[in-house]
């Protein structure tokens, strides 16, 4: 009776607000058991799926990380008449979305302090890890989903990199399990991206746990980002680490920082990377550093990489310094790859540029 009437008081918080803002998420369709965490997060999930051959879920929330969160199906995003946006998931679906900022398709996120993981198990396992964010709708016909109370944050951090560590969880699965952990607020959430994106954890881990640093953790995951960059020889997460710089909320610093990377790193890899994001997430701002890229640095590769990085830029801007640097450049690789990318662009000036060449 007491959770009946807790869902009844919640269902009125949607009508009111036109979104979610409980303790507990927003579930249709499911039956709820409570359970206690007291005795530890790991002992709690093993009691459960000792008893319950599943497949079922468990659930609990955990405090999120500062900001305006977006962890839902934005594909089916409602817009309320506020302006708020309220995704919905089916639990046993596969699309899930995660992003940062305040806005996901016109809708503003909810502010809140929780977010929910979910764990599905069978036999004996977890099977896949999800996580929600408080404003997100669960339609979960017919499951069964055991809801933890008193669940510390820092165990449940440490329940998730176990089962990172299990043999018997999907690999396909482990970016999930990374960006649950990556979104609890506190210091055990960094310690353990730090552990995960240290060199002699797997490339594909490494990679997932270094984007996720960079988009969340501002200045500290750019400070542990840059130090790793500098010293890391697996080309693989270079390339994760650079994208991942791209990505901080540190916009200034990590341009700046991407600059430095594709001028003086002696890495010809680590350069192209840099001048692609870049491009992508600096536009006119990065056109001196991509042009001087293309006349000066000493690898082909490079300048190569350089003249598709101008054409990854707003057409606006980049279709004219490609068209320039068709037109003037004395290397004839840069003209030719200039030339190319102007003709996948499908741009009225980029087509009249190769009409006029083609003529003479």
């Amino acid at each position: 009776m007491r959770l009946r009437n807790m869902m009844i008081t919640a269902f009125a918080a949607v009508a009111a607000t036109g979104c979610w803002a409980a303790d507990q998420p927003q579930l249709t369709g499911a039956k709820l058991v409570e359970r206690s965490a007291k005795t530890g997060v790991q002992a709690a999930v093993q009691e459960i799926i000792k008893a319950d051959k599943g497949p079922a879920w468990i659930a609990y929330s955990a405090p999120v990380i500062p900001g305006e969160r977006h962890m839902c199906c934005y594909g089916s995003a409602r817009i309320m008449g506020n302006s708020t946006c309220c995704g919905s998931c089916r639990l046993d679906g596969r699309e899930h979305d995660v992003s940062f900022g305040n806005q996901v398709g016109g809708c503003k996120a909810t502010l809140a302090s929780i977010f929910f993981v979910f764990m599905r198990f069978e036999t004996g396992s977890i099977r896949q890890v999800r996580a929600f964010s408080a404003d997100c709708a669960i339609d979960a016909p017919g499951a069964t989903i055991y809801w933890l109370q008193d669940v510390e944050p820092a165990q449940s951090i440490a329940y998730l990199e176990l089962l990172l560590k299990q043999e018997d969880t999907r690999r396909g699965e482990s970016d999930e399990i990374v960006s649950a952990i990556a979104l609890h607020a506190g210091t055990p959430a960094n310690t353990a991206l730090e552990r995960l994106v240290q060199p002699g954890q797997p490339s594909k881990l490494r990679g997932q746990a270094a984007f996720w640093i960079g988009s969340t953790r501002g200045a500290h995951g750019l400070d542990v980002l840059l130090a790793l960059i500098k010293s890391d020889q697996d080309r693989e997460f270079l390339e994760q680490a650079i994208f991942a710089v791209s990505q901080n909320e540190e916009h200034e610093r990590a341009f700046n920082e991407l600059i430095r990377l594709a001028r003086q790193d002696s890495r010809h890899d680590v350069r192209e990377h840099s001048l692609f994001w870049l491009a992508q997430e600096a536009g006119q701002k990065a056109a001196g550093t991509i042009t001087d890229a293309i006349e000066n640095d000493p690898d082909t590769d490079v300048k190569k990489k350089a003249v598709f990085a101008l054409s990854e830029m707003p057409k606006e801007e980049g279709v004219p310094l490609l068209i320039d640097q068709a037109r003037k450049n004395r290397n004839p690789v840069v003209r030719k790859e200039a030339i190319f990318w102007l003709g996948q662009s499908e741009d009225p000036r980029a087509l009249e540029f190769i009409a006029s060449i083609l003529e003479h």
